[in-house]
């Protein structure tokens, strides 16, 4: 499938889960553990769900359509699901008493593989062009030391 052949729709949703795994990252890069066991999986938890309450929302009013609101947030369900990897982490290590900051590091793991797997569907997709593949690994590298910075420094 060509770029030309997919339909701007489509190219939307693997935006919008492309976005939802990055600000899963940035919200994991910026929690703190703060003694409450649970906070990690909350603050995950509470991000998935703004970010699919406020897509669902903004889809509805923007569109001047009348849809059912069932139906709108099942269309924007790519972004809420881009982070559930990394709340699914959350929660088995909270589950199995890993310690907060390793549960930390393995849910910006689970961001990392969630990103690089959208990004291969899209690819493949999009076709499987070198200069493609060279500038999507290109901008994957950088994303990755800008967030591994900001995990160090934080």
């Amino acid at each position: 499938m060509t770029v030309s052949a997919q339909t701007p729709e489509r190219r939307l949703l693997f935006a919008t889960a492309i976005y939802g795994a990055l600000s899963i990252a940035l919200v994991v890069v910026d929690w703190e553990g703060d003694g409450n066991e649970w906070h990690l999986v909350e603050v995950i938890a509470g991000y998935v769900i703004t970010m699919w309450a406020t897509h669902t929302y903004a889809a509805l009013v923007t569109t001047g359509e009348l849809r059912r609101w069932s139906d709108v947030a099942r269309h924007e369900f790519p972004v809420a699901a881009a982070g559930l990897p990394a709340l699914a982490i959350a929660v088995i290590g909270q589950a199995l008493s890993w310690k907060q900051e390793e549960t930390a590091d393995l849910a910006l793991i689970a961001c990392a593989v969630t990103l690089v797997a959208i990004q291969v569907k899209l690819v493949r997709q999009l076709g499987r062009g070198r200069n493609r593949v060279i500038s999507t690994v290109a901008v994957d590298m950088l994303l990755a030391a800008i967030i591994v910075t900001l995990h160090i420094t934080i």
